[in-house]
């Protein structure tokens, strides 16, 4: 591993483990009891990306690199007791942002000529992209459901 292929991999790792869908699984997003469903579904979706995060971090540690995780931005701690759909905009465009850095960073590693790092990419890439689906999804339910109460 190079030192680039280590901070492309661990800017990635950042990147979703301070991702605003992470902020949110970790406040409580308030959801009405008839929504609880789709909490529950979105608290699974950000337990995915920790997954993701933690596969990341085992690669990093794996090879005796140093895995830093970073911080929350701080403009997300204006953004606590917030109804989940009131969020699903600021959340899909966040994880816009972490599949941007996962293709970037998937092209640098490809570059470095580091197949191991692009394979774990590449599958955190599609998992994450699956994500990004099922929030639509989430987010579609929540309005159908706004729309029939």
């Amino acid at each position: 591993m190079t030192q680039l292929t280590e901070s492309v991999l661990n800017n990635v790792l950042i990147d979703m483990a301070c991702s605003f869908m992470q902020y949110v699984s970790e406040s409580s997003p308030w959801v009405s009891v008839t929504e609880q469903r789709v909490g529950e579904q979105f608290l699974v979706i950000a337990a995915r990306q920790r997954q993701d995060v933690a596969d990341i971090a085992k690669l990093l540690t794996e090879r005796e690199q140093r895995v830093d995780f970073g911080s929350f931005p701080t403009e997300y701690t204006d953004l606590q007791f917030l109804a989940l759909d009131r969020m699903f905009e600021m959340l899909r465009s966040s994880h816009d942002l972490v599949l941007a850095s996962i293709a970037s960073g998937m092209k640098a590693v490809q570059e470095a000529g580091d197949e191991e790092a692009v394979q774990l990419l590449a599958a955190v890439q599609v998992r994450q992209k699956e994500a990004a689906h099922a929030l639509k999804e989430l987010q579609q339910e929540l309005k159908e459901s706004a729309t029939a109460a």
